[in-house]
């Protein structure tokens, strides 16, 4: 399956379409949102099935800093032709602080009667027992952070 990877580091809107256009084709998508510098950060995501025999997976990971706004939502829209589809949205929003707010919206909007599509989503904090147990192999309470940031966000 091929894969493209996109990411988001300034504040701004994106909406993206990805066109499943062509039968038989495969695409894994990931979008990276690193939200920790202040601001609004919104990103749609459309998943458009057009034609039959297709297969996607569409991930995006978040982080939402403090004074951060991140809004994610993601479609999954299967046509009437589109038979025989496979489909995947995931949504994952890592909060860093009180200030942060987030929200994952995924919406599936199936009118093809032979297909599997489904989705997922969460918005929560740091683990406060991973900061811990950071911690307490040396590294400070920001170090620690960052690294449950970068890893979160697999890079």
């Amino acid at each position: 399956m091929k894969k493209l990877l996109k990411k988001y580091v300034n504040p701004g809107k994106w909406e993206v379409v990805i066109p499943f256009d062509k039968e038989g084709m495969e695409l894994e998508w990931v979008g990276i949102v690193d939200g920790r510098e202040p601001g609004e950060y919104s990103l749609t995501i459309v998943s458009e099935h057009t034609v039959p025999h297709t297969k996607g997976r569409v991930t995006i990971r978040a982080v939402c800093g403090e004074e951060s706004v991140v809004n994610l939502k993601g479609i999954i829209r299967i046509g009437k032709e589109a038979q025989e589809t496979n489909d995947f949205l995931e949504l994952r929003v890592l909060t860093l602080g009180p200030t942060s707010r987030a929200t994952a919206s995924p919406e599936l909007e199936i009118l093809a009667n032979n297909v599997v599509a489904s989705h997922g989503a969460s918005v929560g904090g740091v683990d406060v027992q991973q900061l811990l147990y950071l911690e307490s192999r040396g590294l400070s309470k920001k170090e620690a952070e960052e690294q449950i940031v970068l890893g979160w966000l697999g890079v």
